[in-house]
């Protein structure tokens, strides 16, 4: 599927939309102000998607999310290993006493941000086309970035699917973290809310 540039900016603009939706959700959960930015939204080929992560060295967490609603979707962020530790320390620093016990804290944490990302984002596109999407509960994941996003793929279809990757900033204080967040989506689905739409 190639999408035209008029629907491109117009997926791009939800997309953007959504993740400044998440900063209140993430501010209320660790009681302190964030900032939420989506950039470089872009349809990408599979091959060059992991060619791209596979350069980028070090271990990593996905989160995946999965629906299989009105648009069929599976959503995966992939965030570094250091960053997603400071994201962890930033996100429960107000329960940090409570919470430092737990084994998985980062892989929790890692989970509950995504979701909040994930759900922002999904939603701003379900919204916008009166759909329903609902996402699966995350499945976080370690290893290399580009073995992460080959689990994701797992039930991609080049004929059928069409991936989407976006680059979003978080920052928080004296945070600053990213994380990359590919959409794969049934481009039947997508080719039909797009156009179902003015652009």
């Amino acid at each position: 599927m190639n999408l035209t540039l008029p629907e491109k900016e117009r997926i791009q603009a939800l997309i953007e939309e959504g993740v400044t939706r998440s900063a209140d959700r993430l501010g209320k959960l660790s009681r302190t102000q964030w900032g939420v930015m989506s950039s470089s939204t872009n349809e990408m080929p599979v091959v060059r998607l992991l060619s791209w992560f596979h350069r980028e060295k070090g271990e990593h967490l996905a989160a995946c999310l999965r629906a299989s609603s009105d648009i069929p979707m599976e959503t995966v962020l992939i965030y570094s290993g250091k960053g997603a530790a400071a994201l962890t320390d930033a996100v429960t620093r107000p329960w940090a006493d409570q919470m430092k016990r737990l084994p998985n804290l980062v892989d929790l944490t890692i989970g509950e941000v995504s979701n909040i990302l994930a759900q922002s984002v999904i939603g701003a596109l379900a919204d916008q086309f009166g759909q329903t999407v609902i996402l699966s509960v995350p499945d976080v994941r370690r290893g290399p970035k580009a073995d992460l996003l080959a689990v994701a793929l797992e039930g991609y279809d080049g004929r059928r699917d069409v991936i989407l990757m976006s680059h979003v900033e978080l920052y928080s204080n004296d945070l600053a973290a990213d994380c990359s967040m590919v959409l794969i989506v049934d481009s039947d689905a997508l080719r039909t809310l797009v156009r179902a739409q003015p652009v």
